[in-house]
């Protein structure tokens, strides 16, 4: 069995640039990089909406003791360094989903 953590950003459209560069090149790979996921896909949502964007970055993982680990060794110190760059700019909702199939 798989899972996925998954997390939805809506991000204020001022600082989009800067939020799609830091994750690209940075956040992704950092939370790959605990050992706690496997892979990641990180997808903007198609919207018209003026003020801001919305993504969904999708974190997999192989048994809810890699997500126990990641929760208790390492969310604090990355989500502060999403903080500490967008602190006011974004919102976040995390969701837990388990794959059924392929």
């Amino acid at each position: 069995m798989a899972y996925i953590y998954s997390v939805k950003s809506r991000v204020n459209k001022e600082v989009v640039s800067a939020w799609e560069k830091f994750f690209v090149e940075k956040h992704l790979d950092d939370l790959v990089e605990t050992g706690c996921f496997t892979h990641y896909d990180f997808r903007k949502l198609q919207s018209d909406d003026p003020m801001s964007a919305h993504y969904i970055s999708n974190y997999y993982y192989e048994t809810p003791e890699h997500l126990e680990k990641y929760l208790t060794d390492f969310a604090d110190e990355l989500r502060q360094d999403v903080i500490s760059r967008f602190k006011g700019k974004y919102q976040a909702a995390r969701e837990l989903y388990t794959i059924l199939a392929k």
